[in-house]
C-alpha cells in the first residue's frame, strides 16, 4: 500500500524534491559563514527561503490543471519573498546590481516552465548557476565598492556549483535515462574532468586532501551507481537517491576550503 503524501506537500507548501534543499541552502549558508554578520544578512536569509519555496511551488502552479490546489502556498511565498527582498534592498541596495545576473537566468526558467522544458539538462543547470550565485551575493552584502573581488566566495560557489550540476545528469542515468549509453559515458567524464580540476586545486594547495577524497567518492558513485542500476530491473527510488545525496552534499560542504 503506498504511503500517504502530506498535505503540505501535496498542496505545495513543502518541496516534494529531496535534493534540491542542499542545492538551494548550502550556497546560502556558505556565504553566511564568510561574511560580517549583520541585519541584511538575516533578511536575505529569510528573502532566499521564501523564494526557493516560491521557486518550487511556483512550477506546479504553472503547470497544473487544477491551480487551486497550489494558488494558497504561492500567493504566500510571493507576498513573503517580494516583502523581505524589499527590506533587505533597503538595508543593501547596491545588491541590486545582482538582478544583471538573475534575471536572464529566471526568465529563461520560467519560460521553459510554460513550454513544460523545465527537466531539460540546460534549465537544470541555469538554476543551479541562480542558486550558487547566492553565495558571493550574500558576501557582497558588506562590499558595496567592490561586490565581485573576494575570490574565496568565487571559489566556494564553484565548487559547489560544480557538484550540483553534476548531479543532474548523474541522477538521470539512474532514473529517466537509465541504461542508456551516451548519458553514463557523459556524466562519467563529465565527473573525471571535475576531479582532474580539483586534484589540481590540491596540487597547489588549495583545498584539503579530505575534499579531493570526498570528490573521488562522488566520481566514485557516478561510475558505479548507473552501471548497477542498468543491471537493475527497476531504477533505484528518487527518495533513497535523494538522501544519499544530501549526506555527499554535506561532506563536500564540510571540507570546502573555507580558509582559502
Amino acid at each position: 500500500m503506498a504511503k500517504k503524501r502530506s498535505p503540505l506537500i501535496t498542496n505545495g507548501w513543502i518541496p516534494d524534491q529531496h535534493g534540491s534543499w542542499p542545492m538551494a541552502l548550502m550556497p546560502l549558508l556558505a556565504g553566511i559563514i564568510i561574511s560580517p554578520k549583520q541585519w541584511t544578512l538575516f533578511f536575505l536569509a529569510l528573502a532566499w527561503i521564501s523564494g526557493f519555496l516560491l521557486f518550487s511551488v511556483a512550477e506546479k502552479y504553472i503547470k497544473a490543471r487544477r491551480r487551486a490546489r497550489y494558488y494558497k502556498a504561492t500567493r504566500t511565498y510571493a507576498i513573503a519573498t517580494g516583502a523581505f527582498g524589499f527590506a533587505t534592498l533597503m538595508l543593501a541596495p547596491h545588491l541590486l546590481w545582482w538582478a544583471l545576473a538573475y534575471a536572464p537566468l529566471m526568465g529563461y526558467w520560467l519560460w521553459s516552465v510554460t513550454k513544460r522544458h523545465e527537466r531539460n539538462l540546460s534549465v537544470r543547470l541555469s538554476t543551479i548557476v541562480a542558486s550558487s550565485l547566492i553565495l558571493p551575493v550574500a558576501e557582497s552584502i558588506s562590499t558595496p565598492e567592490t561586490p565581485f573581488s573576494n575570490p574565496r566566495a568565487w571559489l566556494l560557489a564553484a565548487l559547489l556549483c560544480v557538484y550540483f550540476a553534476l548531479t543532474v545528469p548523474y541522477v538521470k542515468t539512474l532514473i529517466r535515462e537509465r541504461g542508456q549509453t551516451a548519458w553514463i559515458v557523459g556524466s562519467g567524464v563529465a565527473h573525471v574532468v571535475a576531479l582532474a580540476a580539483v586534484a589540481t586545486l590540491f596540487y597547489f594547495d588549495v583545498i584539503s586532501v579530505w575534499h579531493l577524497i570526498t570528490w573521488v567518492v562522488v566520481v566514485v558513485r557516478a561510475i558505479a551507481l548507473p552501471y548497477m542500476a542498468s543491471k537493475r530491473g527497476k531504477p533505484f527510488k528518487p527518495t533513497k537517491i535523494g538522501i544519499l545525496e544530501t549526506v555527499i552534499s554535506i561532506f563536500v560542504f564540510a571540507t570546502l576550503p573555507w580558509g582559502f
